[in-house]
């Protein structure tokens, strides 16, 4: 019976080796969603900020919970607590 424990023991490691790479981001082009456009805005607050209807995109308050899905064509806006615009990207 003691060859066998040795074996027991590697059957973890053997099993851990089985574990699937995390995905990698896609790469996006550079500015893919546009948001060079809109970077004169940063630092500005109560702006109203005018996006192509075709053109899809999220505004959110740093700290709020945002999905963690990657749409390289999608544009963010981030403002921080007094409504001031912080950043403007793709994703």
């Amino acid at each position: 019976m003691k060859p066998i424990l040795p074996v027991l023991m590697l059957v973890p490691l053997l099993a851990a080796g089985c574990v699937p790479e995390p995905e990698t981001p896609p790469v996006m082009g550079e500015d893919s969603c546009g948001a060079s456009r809109y970077l004169p805005l940063i630092g500005q607050s109560g702006v109203t900020i005018s996006v192509p209807a075709n053109v899809p995109y999220r505004s959110y308050k740093t700290g709020d919970p945002v999905t963690m899905d990657f749409s390289p064509s999608r544009l963010n806006f981030e403002h921080d607590k007094a409504g001031k615009l912080v950043r403007v990207s793709c994703g």
